[in-house]
């Protein structure tokens, strides 16, 4: 929920909603492939990007990493087998790669022009 800085994850079987505070103007969440944790490209606004993901443990339910990227972090993706994390950056033209044990960025790539969101194969 972009205004209210936080993901809202609902649980199907009951409608109950709980929200997770995470950084400025969130877009785009993606889930690992084995459900363990999900990530939040926090992009800020037009104005005041930000450039963080958040990282949440879906079994607590609470934030375990706010991780840098570049300037206005849009789209995320892990890969298959859950090493990296991929995000775009619009106002860098760059995507980060996170490595997922460490939580930090280990790479930045060059793109052409905004990025927005992303697909891994």
């Amino acid at each position: 929920m972009n205004s209210e800085n936080v993901l809202a994850i609902i649980d199907l079987s009951t409608d109950k909603v709980e929200k997770v505070v995470v950084g400025k103007g969130p877009a785009q969440v993606y889930i690992e492939p084995d459900d363990k944790y999900a990530f939040v490209a926090n992009q800020g606004t037009k104005d005041a990007p930000s450039n963080t993901v958040s990282k949440i443990d879906m079994s607590t339910k609470k934030v375990v990493a706010t991780i840098e990227t570049g300037k206005r972090a849009h789209g995320v993706i892990v890969s298959p087998d859950n090493k990296y994390v991929y995000v775009t950056n619009m106002y860098d033209g760059t995507v980060s790669v996170i490595d997922n044990s460490t939580d930090k960025g280990i790479k930045t790539t060059k793109v052409e022009g905004e990025p927005n969101g992303i697909s891994y194969r």
